[in-house]
């Protein structure tokens, strides 16, 4: 931004603030700065801003633009210059914006800056603590409610229902229970050995092999114990075997899981 001074003028005259845009000197109305003075052409010069300034150009052929008491035709302006145009001198000075006025200060918006800052801080903190916490290798990730805290070592349970009836070529319904332990199928072939096809998915993270039981009752005074896998991936399936008495009609299939009973089947 410029400003041009008047200096002598047969009537007082403001000065005159121009910007980036070319200003249009001249007695021309359409002129930016209109001057009627004497000397002074329709479109007598301009005044343009440039990459490396502001500059002054002449548009006449004869009545001429004087710099500083020099004529010129395109002349680079300072401040302090004096330009002369026909009867007319002004002073040519650059004027600087003055800075953005700064926003008052407001608490109030500074207090809830604050406090955003601060629930962002801390729940970032909260985050962090949560991963950080140690979590146990063999921790339930089940929530059944009532569920006692069971022995790891599988035992026999105490309370061994009767021997259902048995009849050769049927199987009775399961008693279905939580199932974790689950018995997908039992056969009974001629050669006296019985085969069972186990799945387990519990719902701990790992499964633990030592506390699996399964049981098999040919008479309620006889009952035998399957040994379990030493490895058993949860939510895979094993197929296991054993040999029964003789003789043996019937038998009763129960699996337990932490000392729960799990599934049970009759097998003829």
């Amino acid at each position: 931004m410029y400003r041009l001074a008047f200096q002598s003028h047969t009537v007082a005259r403001p000065p005159v603030t121009g910007d980036t845009a070319g200003l249009l000197i001249g007695r021309d109305a359409a002129c930016g700065l209109r001057l009627t003075d004497a000397g002074v052409q329709d479109r007598h010069a301009t005044i343009d801003c440039r990459a490396d300034g502001y500059f002054i150009r002449d548009l006449t052929t004869s009545a001429g633009v004087h710099v500083n008491g020099t004529a010129v035709t395109d002349q680079r302006l300072t401040t302090g210059d004096e330009i002369e145009i026909g009867s007319v001198r002004f002073t040519f000075e650059v004027v600087h914006q003055p800075p953005p006025d700064r926003r008052t200060f407001d608490p109030w918006q500074f207090l809830g800056a604050g406090i955003i800052a601060a629930l962002v801080v801390g729940q970032l903190a909260l985050f962090v603590w949560i991963f950080t916490q140690p979590h146990p290798r063999h921790a339930r990730t089940d929530f059944t409610a009532n569920q006692p805290t069971p022995s790891p070592t599988p035992v026999a349970p105490t309370n061994t229902p009767a021997l259902l009836p048995l009849t050769t070529g049927t199987t009775s319904t399961p008693e279905v229970l939580s199932r974790m332990i689950k018995i997908i199928r039992a056969d009974r072939p001629d050669t006296g050995t019985l085969r069972l096809l186990i799945k387990a998915q519990v719902g701990d993270r790992q499964l633990d092999p030592k506390a699996i039981a399964i049981s098999v009752q040919c008479s309620p005074a006889a009952i035998q114990w399957l040994t379990i896998p030493a490895t058993w991936e949860n939510f895979k399936t094993k197929e296991l075997s054993i040999r029964l008495p003789e003789p043996c009609p019937g038998c009763i299939v129960r699996t337990y899981y932490r000392n729960q009973p799990q599934d049970s089947a009759t097998i003829p």
